[in-house]
């Protein structure tokens, strides 16, 4: 399984707020039955790594559908095959480690 961080950001708005674009490609995620968690800095997947890059190229194409003419999406894989970590692993592991470092 895949952990993927993704950022859709639409260029050429016109206004400093692209949160009406993100929440259209959120729902586009919705639909695919991937888990997620939303960040304030983008979005964070969970699930096979061939389905999830499916569901990112129909996210990003949902700016397109509202008009917009240039897309910047970044895209980041941790793809782990030894054995199943999710993103709530990864996140614990760093906070014990955290809490062993304070003593």
């Amino acid at each position: 399984m895949a952990i993927v961080e993704v950022s859709i950001v639409p260029i050429g708005t016109g206004e400093p707020s692209i949160s009406r674009y993100v929440a259209r490609a959120v729902s586009v995620l919705e639909k695919s039955g991937i888990s997620y968690e939303i960040s304030p800095m983008g979005t964070i997947l969970h699930g096979e790594l061939g389905k999830i890059l499916e569901v990112i190229k129909d996210m990003h194409e949902s700016c397109f559908s509202e008009g917009i003419v240039r897309v910047l999406t970044t895209i980041k894989i941790d793809d782990r095959r030894d054995r199943y970590v999710s993103p709530q692993d990864k996140v614990r592991s760093v906070r014990e480690k955290l809490h062993s470092t304070e003593e």
